[in-house]
């Protein structure tokens, strides 16, 4: 193929299920798409049910058995660390693929670990580490719990109404409030998500009970480093998008957290996830104290290959959400679709 690169293109969705039911999708992939590039993936909870309310970081252990089944037939799954040596050193010429999960979610250990540990699959876990051992969980969690438990049929907020009174529309409202709330400094979102939580007349107490989003505990994570598998990396004390707080609130947030992975492993911490991880959620200054906190490698949620090119605190990841086809799965895997994680 004179230009492989023109493949990276993204590709008209409705015609991929076509393309895959002619051939098999591996055989249409030119040795030069994949020729030191490495896949990341970035998975966040793993649920032996659906939830009620879909969202983007929850999908089900079906789904994700099915897809490390196709890691095992047509990849190489590699650790993080060991694969960015090798993508340095130029050495990858197999479709690559590295597994990570952000904010450390006691399912990755229940549901997804158990998985891993029957394909020997390695992976990285970022955790939120604040949460760690408590019953509390991340903001976001919080707010898909109230939005799933409520009986109001609307809500008001701000200038804006939403419909709650269907599952399709509770989780249509649940991913509009969660992009308006992220554009808010931490502060002013942890308060509106109360003011919200308030009217919805959800008890806060029935909010920290499940388990589906309950943070991993120290006994979870120490079963996991013994396996040999698992590697930790920091994710922030408590998922403040770094470029929404003060400096150096999001230098005490990193500093925080990497100590607490060191603390949690017994294992220097060299590995970071940004939150959210788009290109404005971190910035030069951000890197500085990465830098100073002894960080080799952290990872973005900007979608596409890496390359030896792609600078180590930058690195791309494609993200896995419960309406991805496998089709789309495989192509994300190989570099065929180059979209927007959004």
């Amino acid at each position: 193929m004179s230009n492989p690169q023109s493949i990276t293109k993204a590709i008209d969705r409705n015609s991929l299920d076509l393309v895959d039911s002619i051939f098999r999708l591996s055989w249409l992939l030119p040795r030069a798409l994949y020729k030191n590039k490495l896949t990341i993936l970035m998975y966040h909870g793993v649920l032996r049910q659906a939830l009620s309310v879909p969202d983007y970081c929850f999908i089900t252990e079906s789904d994700f058995r099915e897809q490390m089944e196709y890691l095992a037939k047509n990849c190489r799954v590699v650790a993080l660390p060991e694969a960015l040596h090798e993508l340095k050193s130029g050495t990858i010429d197999y479709p690559t693929v590295s597994i990570t999960f952000d904010d450390g979610y006691q399912n990755v250990f229940d549901v997804a670990f158990p998985v891993l540990r029957e394909f020997h699959f390695p992976a990285t876990v970022f955790v939120n580490t604040s949460f760690v051992g408590t019953p509390n969980t991340i903001w976001f969690c919080r707010l898909i719990q109230a939005i799933s438990n409520t009986l109001r049929p609307t809500l008001e907020w701000r200038d804006f109404k939403f419909d709650l009174s269907t599952a399709y529309a509770k989780a249509v409202t649940s991913k509009r409030l969660q992009s308006h709330l992220k554009k808010l400094e931490h502060c002013d979102l942890l308060d509106q998500l109360e003011a919200i939580i308030n009217q919805l007349n959800v008890d806060n107490g029935f909010l920290d009970s499940s388990m589906d989003f309950r943070i991993l505990d120290q006994e979870a994570i120490t079963a996991m480093i013994n396996s040999g598998l698992i590697q930790f990396g920091a994710h922030t004390a408590s998922h403040s998008i770094l470029t929404r707080i003060p400096l150096e609130a999001a230098r005490d947030e990193i500093e925080k957290s990497v100590q607490s992975i060191s603390d949690l492993t017994g294992q220097p911490c060299r590995l970071f996830a940004y939150p959210n991880g788009g290109p404005t959620d971190y910035d030069y200054k951000i890197l500085t104290i990465l830098k100073d906190f002894g960080i080799v490698a952290a990872v973005t949620t900007i979608q596409g290959p890496n390359t030896a090119h792609t600078p180590m605190l930058e690195l791309r990841r494609y993200g896995v959400h419960p309406r991805l086809t496998k089709t789309a799965f495989r192509c994300k895997v190989h570099h065929l679709l180059s979209s927007s994680n959004a």
